[in-house]
């Protein structure tokens, strides 16, 4: 029996908190599949064409996007401690966070055929073209993946470790909306429960 309640408990941990952090469950296997194969549509970043300088630069079209589409929090704009949109919803929501600007700038490369390179760290995801400067941020080395054209790799990234957790605590704790975190809570106090009620009882019998 105590091992059986330890089990229920477990289980009832892991579908609770993944309820409360993706209500629309299909959200984060969409995102996963989107972070390998990003869903990039020309057409759907049409309008931002019309706002580029003539003869603009990657470097000035990046600077367009990235001044065109706020940093926002995944919990902020989608509901979700990390999602990955499409173009066209990254386009009707006009913020978010490096997948969001991504997603739009690739869209515009493609659609005014710029080569770039995507990049992916543990904690960031960017592009890379010819002339563009590297940062503590975006280089070659804080990647685990990056794909150039149909030339995949993957790496062991090079990162401080210690700031990738505390940007990943603010992006999923800290920016989580105060009532989904009392849900997640009280489901790990409920769990928590179940799980020592049978040491409890036998140390009572005993």
């Amino acid at each position: 029996m105590p091992g059986k309640n330890r089990r229920l408990a477990l289980v009832f941990l892991l579908f609770w908190s993944y309820f409360v952090l993706y209500p629309r469950p299909t959200a984060l296997g969409e995102s996963i599949y989107h972070l390998f194969a990003p869903p990039i549509e020309a057409e759907a970043i049409i309008p931002l064409l019309a706002g580029l300088p003539p003869g603009a630069t990657p470097k000035e079209i990046e600077d367009h996007i990235l001044n065109a589409f706020p940093y926002y929090h995944d919990w902020q704009v989608y509901g979700f401690p990390w999602y990955f949109p499409t173009t066209a919803e990254a386009m009707q929501k006009g913020k978010g966070d490096c997948k969001t600007r991504f997603i739009v700038l690739a869209s515009v490369f493609e659609a005014m055929e710029v080569p770039y390179k995507l990049l992916i760290s543990p904690t960031h995801i960017w592009i890379s073209y010819a002339g563009k400067e590297e940062t503590p941020l975006e280089n070659m080395a804080a990647a685990f993946f990056h794909q150039d054209g149909e030339e995949i790799t993957f790496q062991l990234p090079y990162v401080d470790w210690l700031e990738s957790a505390a940007l990943a605590w603010e992006a999923f704790w800290v920016q989580m909306p105060p009532p989904r975190r009392t849900l997640l809570l009280s489901g790990a106090t409920f769990a928590l429960l179940l799980f020592l009620a049978p040491v409890r009882k036998r140390r009572l019998s005993g």
